[in-house]
């Protein structure tokens, strides 16, 4: 690739493909090839789920550990904690993954991670617990474009299908190492059943949400079915991430700004903003 790509901080229930909070330290292209582990702890103010979030906002910490073969074999743990309700931890993610350069220009990716949940989880992603992810990217030169996809299945399933593209920029030299900001626009195609399911689950474990037929886009049944299973547009997404790196140190900050559009009835989602924060160790 002409750039190195460095992760962004992934928020809880973000619906972004696997790859975890992880912030990506220099990379030197002359060194050996080798495994590398990562550490993060991560904040973010709001959670999403493929730009449908619940009522309240959930303020919350994250931990996450990753391991990276020099084949670009690796495995992730993520662990959530929702600053406002009783349980400790409230999500753990687990994912297994392969990234793989095909040419100097595109890049793939496949993975699989297995989401659980506290009991009476708040959470929109909680309607799901298993995930397929995969993507496609080209490095055109000015922008780098990926297409991903991800199959989620549960209490629900959905296909998904997400088009990013970004531009990398680079400033060297700052306080001893770099500082890198990457925007990013994506837009979101799929189903939602997962919205639906997710309101059912919400009244029955008493989370709150808008009682039945209260929602924007309140419909007959047969148009609530229609509107979960059909291949649309669900939202639009703008991302700003900055990144300060010095050797095996890396701090980010993140602000994203989430469009949903085409709800189910009932759904309250609306546009907002998500502010998150994360520091990496490398070794």
């Amino acid at each position: 690739m002409s750039f190195p790509q460095i992760s962004c901080a992934q928020d809880v229930g973000s619906g972004q493909p696997t790859g975890g909070a992880t912030v990506a330290p220099a990379i030197d292209n002359n060194a050996p090839r080798r495994g590398s582990i990562t550490a993060t702890l991560s904040a973010g103010n709001n959670s999403s789920f493929f730009g449908r979030t619940q009522t309240e906002r959930y303020p919350y910490a994250a931990a996450e550990l990753i391991y990276k073969s020099r084949f670009g074999v690796w495995g992730s743990a993520v662990s959530y904690n929702l600053f406002s309700t009783s349980s400790f931890v409230d999500e753990t993610d687990l994912s297994v993954g392969w990234d793989v350069d095909l040419t100097k220009k595109i890049d793939a990716s496949i993975s699989y991670s297995r989401f659980l949940f506290a009991a009476n989880s708040p959470l929109v992603k909680s309607s799901v617990n298993n995930s397929l992810d995969g993507y496609l990217g080209w490095d055109w030169g000015y922008v780098y474009s990926r297409l991903n996809t991800s199959y989620v299945f549960g209490e629900s399933s959905d296909l998904f299908l997400i088009l990013d593209n970004s531009r990398y920029f680079e400033i060297d030299k700052v306080l001893g190492g770099y500082i890198a900001i990457e925007p990013r626009l994506s837009a979101t195609i799929g189903t939602q059943r997962f919205a639906q399911t997710s309101l059912v689950q919400q009244r029955q474990r008493g989370n709150g949400g808008p009682p039945a037929g209260r929602g924007p886009g309140t419909g007959s049944p047969t148009t609530e079915t229609s509107e979960t299973t059909r291949f649309r547009l669900l939202n639009y997404e703008l991302r700003l991430p900055v990144t300060y790196a010095r050797g095996k140190v890396s701090v980010q900050a993140a602000w994203r700004y989430t469009v949903p559009v085409n709800l189910v009835p009932d759904d309250v989602s609306v546009a907002r903003s998500y502010l998150t924060a994360s520091v990496s160790l490398t070794l």
